[in-house]
């Protein structure tokens, strides 16, 4: 830690980076100088006798007790070398603003919105946020938010989001304060603490030993024009495993949403609670499943799936970015049984999870001096996976809380080829599928057919769970 001195005189303690801001400073530092890779623009929206100024007071209030809301980041000079770190000022300093776009067509408005969402952030001695009401054409009324990566992470961002939603509810019809947040600074210096521990030589070790022990993984695409074949040819190695994905770096991105009917969501969420089952175990063993039927039936599957470290009501209150980024790699004998393969699954997340806190950046190094990867840019992972639980916002009435809506606004650039997120929606808690993916290294098509390969084993599963993966990929079969 050092002090620096500010504009207006005040002087702050500034920090280092966590582990998990230094793994997305290296993705601004490879995809997003010029691109918002780093931004989170996100809506919540409902339908009722509206009180801008109490949502404003709300914001306002939220704001103040949201330290990372209050996070600046600097460059400064440490052991010679110039380094990004995070200070914290007395007060938020982002003001409210009010738009209403009610006698515009709602495409137009969403247009508008999403473009914010794009525009890039100037991250050095500024506030990182942008916070907006907003009145819509469709009679929906609510909040545009826009965080940045650095101090904010889907889970932090929604926590947020029923943190204002809380305080609203308390001026607008007397339902109870909420209470405080938790400390950012707690929780940051937990994570400075882990550096030096016991635990983080352990977690080292463990990987260290999973990457010189463990076989080699195999790439599994899911596009149709395979990768790894044409990796084999043009290397001359018919035994290569790995591919390079980001020659050429073109972030440039789309989405493609999937609703899932609330019918087949509870379905999959009743399978879970009956068994103690766990809800990403089942939806990641569908796409290692259609995975697995895109590259001949193999066995043998691995992607990287992000894991948001909120075990603690400390890490779940105090917001900030935890996300780290491992892979799962299972291998499944074709006999298991749908049930079984869940235990698999889960047994491999299991392990990763005790082990989740080490550095991303540092175990992909261990990762590569292990393997026969010789650079970042090549991988036995063709794409990522994320469940986003689901977090309670509180509402006025059930009536109200039907209308409601979240919108997650696509900035249109991506650090990684293909990317997932399942997330359950705001009004009746169905699951959404939504795949992040870079327009320059995927065919559109080929997820067209990817969803409907990986809804399909998960939904035979669920209404079997006796079906063997065997039979599952007889009937996904491309």
């Amino acid at each position: 830690m050092s002090l620096r001195t500010l504009q207006n005189g005040l002087n702050v303690e500034t920090y280092p980076l966590t582990q998990a801001q230094r793994f997305m400073f290296f993705v601004y530092n490879s995809f997003g100088k010029n691109s918002p890779v780093l931004n989170i623009g996100t809506g919540y929206y409902w339908k009722d006798d509206f009180r801008p100024d109490l949502l404003k007071e709300a914001l306002t209030e939220a704001m103040e007790r949201c330290e990372p809301i209050r996070m600046r980041l600097c460059f400064e000079s440490i052991n010679g070398v110039n380094q990004l770190v995070q200070y914290f000022v007395p007060d938020a300093e982002i003001p409210v603003e009010e738009f209403d776009f009610r006698d515009i067509p709602y495409e137009e408005s969403y247009e508008i919105i999403k473009g914010w969402t794009k525009e890039l952030i100037d991250m050095i001695d500024k506030p990182l946020h942008l916070v907006r009401i907003i009145r819509l054409p469709n009679g929906m009324n609510g909040m545009y938010l826009k965080f940045h990566h650095l101090a904010f992470d889907g889970y932090a961002a929604k926590a947020f989001i029923a943190d204002v939603m809380g305080i609203y509810l308390s001026k607008k019809c007397g339902k109870p304060y909420p209470k405080p947040l938790r400390s950012y600074f707690e929780a940051m210096q937990e994570e400075f603490a882990y550096l030096d521990s016991d635990e983080r030589k352990k977690d080292r070790q463990f990987w260290l030993e999973t990457f010189t022990k463990e076989s080699e993984p195999i790439f599994n695409d899911y596009l149709l024009d395979n990768r790894l074949k044409k990796a084999r040819e043009e290397s001359g190695d018919p035994n290569r495993r790995y591919i390079s994905m980001y020659e050429g770096d073109h972030p440039e991105s789309r989405t493609l949403m999937y609703e899932l009917s609330k019918e087949e969501s509870d379905s999959i969420m009743t399978l879970c609670r009956e068994n103690d089952l766990s809800v990403p175990c089942v939806l990641m063993l569908g796409l290692r499943t259609a995975l697995s039927a895109f590259n001949q039936n193999q066995p043998d599957v691995s992607f990287k799936f992000m894991i948001n470290r909120r075990g603690t009501l400390l890490h779940k209150k105090s917001g900030g970015n935890r996300w780290h980024f491992y892979t799962l790699r299972t291998n499944i004998a074709p006999e298991l049984s749908f049930r079984k393969a869940i235990d698999a699954v889960n047994d491999a997340q299991s392990a990763v999870l005790r082990h989740c806190n080490f550095d991303t950046l540092e175990m992909y190094h261990l990762k590569h001096m292990a393997m026969k990867m010789s650079d970042i840019g090549q991988t036995y992972d063709s794409m990522t996976f994320s469940y986003q639980a689901p977090l309670e916002v509180p509402y006025e009435s059930e009536e109200i809380k039907a209308t409601t809506q979240g919108i997650w606004y696509n900035n249109d650039f991506s650090a990684q080829n293909l990317y997932l997120t399942v997330k359950h929606r705001a009004n009746d808690n169905g699951l959404e599928f939504i795949f992040e993916y870079r327009i320059s290294e995927n065919s559109r098509e080929d997820l067209e057919i990817l969803y409907p390969k990986m809804l399909k084993a998960i939904m035979l599963g669920v209404h079997n769970p006796d079906i063997t993966i065997g039979e599952i990929l007889e009937e996904i079969k491309l």
